[in-house]
């Protein structure tokens, strides 16, 4: 992997620090996983869009923002891209909202960004067993919880 200090014999003083473990597998992971969109002409917030679109037919952007954490104006100009692709239409749902959904052109560049997200799944679970994924799924996704509810209270 490139830049990691374990390769290079290096010391690290902050193995021990589970936020920075976090931020370095997440970071080696969604290097690999960009690596593997970069063909697909995505990038990691564009797949993020793009299946939450699926996921989700009828989105509103607002919607859309907020699940992602993207600010509204860094949404604008991805959802007008994926149109220009063909890969997204919008449907009016009031006088002043839209609805997103996938063409399909998107709908095939969404199922061809799931193979990709599957083999970086299975690039980076091959080190532990099922239960052991499972188990560091629910753990992180037990440590979002509280981080959120942290940031509400």
């Amino acid at each position: 992997m490139k830049n990691d200090p374990q390769n290079a014999g290096l010391a690290d003083p902050f193995d021990g620090l589970l936020g920075y473990q976090l931020r370095r597998a997440s970071l080696l992971m969604a290097s690999d996983l960009g690596e593997r969109l970069e063909s697909l002409d995505l990038t990691l917030t564009g797949l993020s869009v793009l299946l939450m679109i699926e996921a989700n037919p009828g989105v509103r952007q607002t919607e859309l923002s907020k699940a992602l954490g993207i600010k509204s104006a860094n949404l604008a100009p991805l959802v007008a891209a994926f149109a220009a692709r063909g890969l997204i239409d919008r449907n009016p749902t009031d006088k002043r909202s839209h609805g997103l959904g996938l063409t399909a052109a998107g709908r095939d560049l969404a199922r061809r960004a799931w193979s990709r997200v599957r083999e970086n799944e299975a690039r980076f679970s091959i080190c532990v067993s099922t239960e052991e994924r499972a188990m560091l799924r629910g753990l992180l996704a037990s440590l979002r919880s509280v981080i959120l509810q942290a940031e509400v209270g």
